[in-house]
């Protein structure tokens, strides 16, 4: 296959599976049991950047994900146009993307309470595979957007040069018909 079939396929890859984590984040149990006797699944912690993480996880979820999919849509888009900015949008983006991510991972695992450790391990797995597999696919995606960058350097050279004789042509004195044809006396 070639890079653009693999550039196109981690677009595809890339939407589908923020979509699934961000379902994933929706739909994650926080709290056991009814209002009065509710336990929580995390260690309650002063306050500090955990504590805020763990009550903005939410928020800085959502907007990671549904930054991801619009920069992944936008990939797309890019890919079918041949436009090699996307590409690179799309190849710095994901490297924050995965380091905010990660370390949110980390630091919820690490106040996740001991009763609840399988948790931690699933949601470390999830992580690392996600992060393995935009990264393993980073480098087909640079190299697409490395061509298209140089075929469009070519095409507007070939371009520029084409405008540059086109005016020659307009340039030129009209040419009469006696000038054309010799004359014969």
């Amino acid at each position: 296959m070639s890079a653009r079939k693999y550039s196109f396929v981690v677009g595809i890859f890339s939407v589908l599976n923020t979509v699934q984590f961000l379902i994933f984040e929706l739909y994650q149990v926080t709290f056991i049991g009814f209002e009065e006797d509710r336990f929580s699944i995390y260690i309650e912690k002063e306050p500090g950047i955990v504590s805020w993480i763990l009550v903005h996880r939410d928020y800085i979820s959502h907007f990671l994900s549904v930054t991801t999919i619009l920069v992944s849509c936008f990939l797309l888009y890019c890919i079918y146009m041949n436009v090699h900015v996307g590409l690179m949008i799309y190849a710095m983006w994901i490297f924050p993307y995965e380091i905010v991510s990660f370390s949110m991972v980390l630091l919820i695992n690490r106040n996740t309470k001991e009763q609840f450790k399988e948790l931690r391990y699933l949601n470390l797995i999830f992580q690392v595979s996600r992060m393995l597999l935009h990264f393993c696919s980073l480098p087909y995606v640079i190299k697409h957007a490395y061509f298209l960058y140089k075929d469009h350097k070519a095409a507007s050279t070939a371009i520029r040069h084409r405008r540059s004789s086109i005016s020659t042509v307009d340039s030129w004195s009209p040419v009469r018909l006696g000038a054309m044809y010799p004359k014969f006396s």
